[in-house]
């Protein structure tokens, strides 16, 4: 049977580009006329909704009462989050890529007052009970950075695991939880057949006091990690999240073979036992009906029920909190030493807390699903007996009234003028589009988020059963072909077509499939974080002069401006399950952010790829370095 693969790659992409705009999969202006809601945030007594219009770079502030906007507040480039102030004077704001801010908007006034340079791709911030600090998630730079209010002073910055992307302070302010989107593991171990392999992301639970960082490990296969939210109590934290079964050969789809979207649970009171006060992971699927890429997440006032925008179906997903939880807390714990039980594609029912993130019934009797019109559910916030879900590509709030008889149905607001889609827009939107696929499993965006990859080793069947391996990076796969690790085809534009049969288990619409190629056409990397001031450093500077010199040899299979020869290697990392030991050159641009390395991910940093694993021997001599010298590469490298 298969033992447990996963991870990650390095792939695709060109030379440095000093994008502007940093969290954009393209160029996306003001001038389009899309607003793309992103987040939301309501006033205490629900009379005001605060909009972050990431396309329209601007703050839109509606009324409930009214259902309409009666003020816009420009702010910095792609508002990508904003929380208020305990006071409720003050609206904080994120925004920008490389040189990302964080903003002070006086709601009096209606303008910004003050800002300060936050990190690459700030979003996700918290602000302490007591108003006195405030946490912001830099998302690129893989730290979460901790200022003074109001003064905005930057106090320090805290490392956490990899992409954090939203925040939550408990009651008591004295800690925070992060959520780390992407894992951080090794997708393969290749001397050992018979290891298991565990690649999940992770939770960092920050003390506000001392700024220790503890890490809560999710189950194998979480990852991709939108929402976080905490209970009005402060006891429970609840993520979204996507729980990847990668174990499994992508043979079909049914009852979650491939991709399963549930909620995680944390328990804040237990944070120093064991399991660090992870619950469980329940999953929001049906049986036979995916609710793919869940995103935005809160509960009610009361805490009763839990809210989550489902963006891949376009849904609202309503949870009975307190039926969970009674249904959670009636099960027993694991046995020890017990062999774990393998994913069986969904059990009827949960005989112990273990199975329960295998069970797609588990919420059954505890939960509604509401079909929302439009695309892109993504942020969410609940209002009195009214839920608001964004709808980022289609420009609009759908509000929901919990009271209503029958069916719950969303009333559609519109946020601005409706405006014309062009083809890259158009195949962004197919592109997370869970409802192309078979019973809305997963969408293009499930394994390949922002075009990019998930951090897991998946088994497709077009070069063979039994041999997993990195999703890649689509990042200028266009410029960069053949595609796959094993060159199995020749152009992106075959792989959209044969993803759609062969992935989605659907057949591809050629309108579809050309606007999808559209998008991934004019994917733009994102800036390095490792440049400064948007150049190399000096570091850099020597570890250029080093990989362009023909003696060390990286720039013989890695040449400018693409960084890839676009041919197949052998450069000895035929793993065990491996039929061949040639595989495709990647490109080098945007390594820093395509950990872990290899077509099978079997390093998680570059120091790794070169020391243990040899890499660059076989057309270089790569071992000839110092110490320094390797150190200036792998800078030089990782600033592509």
């Amino acid at each position: 049977m298969y033992k447990h693969f996963i991870s990650f790659i390095v792939v695709c992409f060109s030379v440095i580009v000093m994008a502007t705009s940093n969290y954009s999969v393209y160029t996306v202006s003001a001038a389009d006329g899309y607003k793309g809601p992103l987040d939301l945030t309501a006033t205490k007594n629900g009379s005001t909704i605060y909009i972050a219009h990431f396309d329209a770079d601007e703050i839109a502030v509606f009324h409930t009462a009214e259902n309409k906007i009666v003020q816009t507040i420009p702010v910095g480039n792609e508002p990508t989050g904003t929380v208020l102030s305990p006071d409720e004077k003050t609206l904080y704001v994120t925004s920008g890529g490389y040189r990302g801010l964080v903003q002070a908007v006086d709601l009096t006034a209606g303008k910004i007052i003050r800002e300060a340079l936050a990190g690459h791709t700030p979003m996700g911030a918290a602000i302490t009970p007591d108003g006195k600090k405030i946490f912001v998630c830099n998302r690129f730079q893989n730290d979460v950075a901790e200022y003074d209010l109001p003064e905005l002073k930057l106090v320090r910055r805290i490392n956490v695991i990899r992409e954090p992307r939203g925040a939550v302070v408990t009651k008591d302010g004295k800690t925070v939880y992060v959520a780390n989107a992407v894992p951080n593991d090794v997708a393969n171990i290749p001397e050992d057949p018979d290891a298991s392999i565990d690649v999940a992301a992770e939770v960092s639970a920050i003390d506000v006091g001392s700024g220790t960082v503890k890490n809560i490990r999710l189950p194998n296969g979480s990852g991709s990690i939108h929402g976080i939210c905490i209970s009005p109590d402060g006891r429970y934290v609840y993520l979204s999240e996507i729980l990847a079964r990668f174990q499994m050969p992508t043979t079909q789809l049914e009852r979650g073979w491939m991709n399963t979207n549930g909620i995680t649970i944390i328990d804040t009171t237990q944070l120093d036992s064991k399991r660090s006060g992870f619950v469980n992971t329940v999953l929001l699927d049906d049986v036979d009906l995916g609710a793919a890429n869940p995103w935005g997440i809160t509960t009610s006032a009361d805490g009763k029920q839990l809210f989550i925008a489902v963006a891949g179906t376009s849904e609202l997903i309503i949870v009975d909190t307190e039926a969970m939880h009674k249904k959670l807390a009636s099960l027993p714990q694991d046995d020890p030493n017990e062999e774990a039980t393998g994913y069986t594609g969904g059990r009827n029912a949960s005989e112990k807390a273990g199975d329960v993130p295998n069970d797609l019934a588990f919420l059954v009797g505890m939960k509604k699903r509401v079909r929302l019109n439009g695309k892109g559910a993504r942020p969410i916030v609940a209002v009195g007996n009214d839920v608001y879900v964004g709808m980022y590509y289609s420009d609009t709030l759908q509000k929901v009234d919990l009271t209503a008889p029958g069916n719950l149905k969303g009333t559609e607001i519109a946020l601005g003028v409706k405006p014309d889609l062009t083809k890259e827009r158009r195949g962004e939107i197919y592109w997370n589009d869970a409802t192309l696929c078979f019973q809305y499993w997963q969408s293009c965006a499930s394994c390949h988020p922002d075009g990019r990859m998930d951090a897991y080793n998946w088994d497709l069947l077009n070069d063979g059963l039994g041999n997993p391996k990195n999703a890649k990076s689509l990042l200028w796969c266009d410029k960069c072909p053949p595609a796959m690790w094993e060159g199995v085809r020749k152009t992106s534009a075959h792989c959209t077509r044969t993803g759609f049969q062969f992935i989605l288990f659907s057949m591809p619409d050629e309108t579809k499939c050309l606007d999808i190629d559209a998008y991934i056409h004019a994917m733009q990397p994102v800036t390095s974080p490792y440049l400064v001031d948007g150049k190399l450093s000096e570091r850099a500077e020597r570890g250029k002069k080093i990989f362009e010199n023909p003696k060390i040899g990286c720039a013989t299979c890695h040449p400018a401006p693409l960084f890839t020869d676009q041919k197949l290697h052998d450069v000895n990392t035929k793993c065990y399950y491996d039929r061949k030991g040639s595989f495709d050159t990647p490109t080098l641009v945007e390594t820093w952010r395509t950990a872990p390395y290899l077509h099978d991910g079997r390093y998680t940093n570059m120091k790794d790829l070169f020391k243990k694993g040899k890499h660059g021997d076989v057309e270089g001599d790569i071992e000839s370095l110092t110490e320094e010298q390797l150190d200036d590469l792998i800078e030089y490298v990782l600033s592509l």
